[in-house]
């Protein structure tokens, strides 16, 4: 049975408000990068593009903390006789933060798909069209891999 996260319970509101934030800050940086990097005039281009594109973030950001959670809930069911790991970096303490593992994942994806898809565009058609685009395919793809993520690797049937 999956995992359903409720997330406007007291124990999960507050990273659902992190994971919300924090995606809301990558499209900072892209509102900066569009406003004077890509030199986009149009305000309603730098602005509501990226703000949809934080609620598509976050709404991938949640579907992949969701198959993590179903993971990590799996293998403690399996391993509750094993021996606990006693030798743990700072850096796999810090990947192993529920929050750290879907925020990368999101971030690298979106960031690799903006740049690679603004830069095919803009051989063709204007800055603005070309953010535009770039915007809404990595966060289409974004939303994909999201969903991949949780039928393969979390191995959640929805329906």
């Amino acid at each position: 049975m999956p995992i359903r996260i409720r997330w406007r319970s007291k124990e999960y509101f507050g990273i659902g408000m992190l994971l919300l934030g924090m995606c809301g800050m990558l499209q900072l940086f892209f509102i900066f990068i569009g406003q004077y990097f890509l030199a986009i005039g149009n305000y309603f281009v730098v602005i509501l593009i990226p703000l949809g594109m934080t609620v598509a973030n976050f709404f991938a950001a949640i579907v992949i903390f969701e198959s993590f959670a179903q993971v990590e809930r799996r293998e403690k069911l399996r391993s509750q006789f094993r021996k606990s790991k006693i030798d743990v970096s700072n850096l796999e303490k810090f990947l192993n933060f529920p929050v750290t593992k879907p925020l990368i994942i999101v971030s690298i994806i979106f960031i690799s798909f903006f740049f690679t898809t603004y830069y095919i565009s803009a051989t063709f058609l204007t800055n603005t069209i070309s953010f535009i685009i770039a915007e809404n395919t990595s966060a289409i793809i974004c939303l994909l891999i999201a969903n991949l993520i949780e039928k393969k690797y979390g191995r959640v049937q929805r329906f």
